[in-house]
């Protein structure tokens, strides 16, 4: 039975498709015969004119020969060499497909998990390394079977005496070949793990810009890239120093074949047992198996390389995704939604413990507690960010685990507290939720969140680049963006987790006045520190230590005198104490 990661790899199998194997292996028969036949034209015309019977019209027509094969060889070849190349890309596109798609299923724990540059070392050089493995190493590995199958075939009915001296040259160049060429791989992959590493320092580093200045490690942080440069230059060196040395060393192997060569078949020619024709002819059969004799070596390496490439792709698409749809999953349709003694345990901590409530379709609830009592997690059980460890969570009355992640995610959306912003403009990022939408649900989005009264500072409006991760826009309009893109998709239900905690209270009051009578009649979840905005809610659940400690009306929690009564205390306090400032 095949692995998992065998079936997810499955489709680079179906893209070598018969038709193009068959084209492939054609070309290169054809170019193979027609370049392996040019020396034994060369050695028949030299004879030729060494016996002194060649007429020039016979010379015109042979060179003419000559030539036309030359040149059909040349025009075939270039047609085989197209074949692996559109393999070489196909396969690396498929492949860098599947591995961003199996990264997007994982949850964010296991993404966490993964380091990014170590994700973008396999989705490029290691995709690249296994494309031409399959793609460029099986190309080379047919071709080079070909001139050497031909080449020896032609030399034995030649000369059997020779073809043996040149089949105990060829098997110690292709060892020194092969054994140099492993050598320089092995550097290689050792260069492109450091090129990781620095990769995933500097993600790290420009991510984090802002906390490393602020902390004042910034130089600290560039004598530690500059270590791991050094290694990165170290191994480069190595790299080097073997290529440096192995391609003279190669050379020198066949420079060395040539000298034996000319020794041997000088003697012959010198006792008359063949003619000069024939040894120019099996120098020219020589020549041409210096490059199948480096390209068997070279596939060979290429093929090392890609079954490491393969097992560091597989490090990735073997990892098993941790929330999953069952295969024939029902569609998420708006409705109740029940949690039933849910019991979330994570790092070994409970940080939700015997959750029970109902809410309904059209409730605007509000969440509230310390932070940490796990308000955050509560919003992300609707989304099957994380399962409940023990309990359930009901959508209509059936389980979330029984619908499909995609139909969840179009009948629930939140707005982060930190909202992930994409490096393209403001309106890209906001018609991310919605490609299709009109004109005037951007307007209305933009309304809502009052993000239509930061347009006049952008350079170019909604059409302003924000930078990766909406650095050029400030915390609060980046939450404000992220609230007006959830609005784009008209969810059924909408989670706010604290997307206002970063924004002034006027501005706060101003879009919670168009917020509420835009989702009534839809599920709001709104988690919030603030009572101004809590007040607005039907429900208000407060969560301390992953317990639930009150639940109801506001005005009914203000009269217990518990956390939610203290939390309005302590801001109408504080709200007097700055406006007697």
């Amino acid at each position: 039975m095949s692995s998992p990661s065998t079936q997810r790899l499955r489709p680079l199998r179906e893209t070598l498709t018969p038709l193009l194997a068959v084209g492939m292996v054609a070309l290169a028969l054809v170019a193979t015969l027609f370049s392996t036949y040019l020396p034994r034209l060369l050695g028949t015309l030299i004879d030729d004119l060494v016996a002194e019977t060649y007429s020039r019209d016979k010379l015109i027509q042979d060179a003419g020969l000559y030539l036309t094969i030359a040149l059909s060889g040349s025009l075939f070849s270039r047609w085989m060499r197209q074949v692996p190349m559109r393999w070489s890309t196909r396969i690396a596109h498929h492949l860098r497909t599947r591995i961003h798609r199996h990264v997007l299923m994982l949850d964010e724990n296991q993404v966490h998990d993964l380091r990014v540059g170590e994700v973008m070392s396999r989705l490029n050089s290691d995709v690249n390394s296994v494309a031409e493995m399959l793609a460029i190493g099986g190309h080379c590995l047919i071709r080079a079977t070909f001139v050497v199958g031909f080449s020896f075939f032609f030399m034995f009915q030649r000369s059997p005496e020779l073809a043996r001296v040149m089949t105990i040259l060829m098997p110690t160049i292709v060892v020194i070949g092969f054994v140099m060429i492993r050598s320089i791989r092995k550097r290689h992959l050792e260069v492109q793990e450091q090129l990781g590493v620095l990769t995933s320092y500097c993600q790290e580093s420009f991510t984090g810009l802002r906390i490393l200045r602020g902390l004042g490690l910034d130089r600290l942080r560039t004598q530690a890239f500059r270590e791991e440069n050094q290694v990165f230059i170290r191994k480069n060196l190595a790299l080097s120093r073997v290529e440096i040395f192995a391609w003279p060393l190669i050379m020198t192997a066949f420079v060395f074949g040539n000298v034996v060569l000319l020794w041997v078949a000088g003697q012959m020619v010198i006792r008359e047992e063949i003619e000069l024709g024939m040894m120019v002819e099996f120098q020219q059969y020589l020549m041409i198996l210096q490059w199948p004799t480096l390209s068997i070596a070279w596939a060979l390496s290429l093929i090392l390389k890609g079954k490491a490439s393969t097992q560091r792709i597989r490090e990735v698409m073997d990892i098993v995704p941790r929330i999953t749809a069952p295969e024939h999953a029902e569609t998420a349709k708006p409705g109740p939604v029940r949690f039933e003694n849910v019991t979330l345990t994570l790092g070994g901590r409970k940080v939700l413990d015997e959750i029970t409530f109902e809410a309904s379709p059209t409730e605007l609830i509000g969440i509230t507690g310390p932070t940490g009592s796990g308000k955050t997690l509560l919003l992300q059980m609707l989304l099957r960010r994380h399962d409940p460890e023990t309990g359930r969570v009901l959508l209509n009355g059936k389980d979330l685990k029984s619908y499909s992640l995609e139909s969840l995610y179009d009948w629930c959306r939140i707005a982060p507290q930190e909202p992930m912003m994409f490096s393209m403009s403001l309106e890209e990022n906001l018609l991310m939720a919605n490609p299709d939408a009109e004109e005037e649900a951007i307007r209305n989005a933009l309304h809502v969140s009052a993000l239509e009264q930061d347009l006049p500072d952008l350079p170019e409006g909604l059409a302003s680049a924000i930078g990766e991760r909406g650095v050029t826009l400030s915390g609060g309009q980046r939450q404000r963006s992220s609230i007006a893109r959830a609005l784009m998709a008209n969810p059924p239900a909408l989670l706010l987790d604290d997307s206002l905690s970063a924004v002034d209270t006027s501005t706060e009051s101003r879009i919670l006045e168009r917020l509420i009578p835009s989702v009534r009649g839809r599920m709001v979840w709104l988690v919030s520190h603030r009572y101004a905005a809590l007040r607005h809610c039907d429900r208000v659940i407060v969560l301390e230590e992953g317990r639930i400690t009150e639940m109801g009306p506001p005005e009914i929690l203000l009269d217990q005198n518990g956390y939610f009564a203290e939390l309005e205390v302590r801001q109408r306090l504080q709200a007097e104490l700055e406006a007697d400032l």
